[in-house]
């Protein structure tokens, strides 16, 4: 739990819901830690809304992209915390602002905290995907093989694929080759 460094909360925004789930994730993390305020707290919520049944998966979302870019995300509009829950003295702070998140040693993990309609609820850790290997593949030609459903779809995509080779010079072309081969379908 210590290496635990954000949690997407459900963050219902309302007056009893937000400290009731704060005092859970308070009380699962005190199992293990006695640290307070090292951990950020956030919701997809202030940047979406509420959205019924597709709440957990865009906080998922949301969350797997924190990891991705080693940023984490801003609560946006908090001003100051609902006064039943007792920030100081929890594993939790609210993070206003966008952050680099360090490692710290460890690989960068997050917890997401799914409360759905009906009573579905879930929680899971997600960690960033290790580091891609960058693998020297010998400098002779590589085949991009291409295949769309009309002649239009086909030049579509083929400036599409020159447009992300342009603006991308860290993709290894042995790997966009292999991917257009065996990953895609033939039409």
């Amino acid at each position: 739990v210590d290496s635990i460094a954000y949690v997407e909360a459900h963050g219902s925004g309302t007056p009893v819901g937000d400290p009731v789930e704060i005092s859970a994730l308070t009380k699962a993390f005190r199992t293990f830690t006695s640290r307070s305020g090292y951990c950020a707290v956030g919701s997809v919520k202030t940047n979406v809304g509420h959205l019924d049944a597709a709440a957990a998966v865009t906080g998922i979302i949301k969350t797997v992209l924190a990891l991705r870019h080693r940023k984490l995300p801003p609560s946006l509009n908090f001003h100051q915390p609902n006064p039943e829950i007792d920030f100081p003295n929890t594993p939790f702070y609210v993070n206003t602002e966008l952050r680099e998140w360090p490692r710290n040693g460890l690989p960068r993990r997050a917890g997401v905290m799914a409360t759905g309609m009906g009573g579905t609820n879930a929680h899971l850790v997600l960690e960033e995907a290790p580091e891609v290997e960058k693998r020297n593949f010998s400098s002779s030609p590589k085949l991009l093989v291409l295949s769309a459903k009309t002649e239009t779809a086909l030049d579509q995509a083929t400036h599409r694929l020159a447009e992300f080779l342009q603006r991308d010079d860290s993709v290894n072309i042995g790997d966009v080759a292999y991917t257009l081969q065996v990953g895609r379908q033939s039409f």
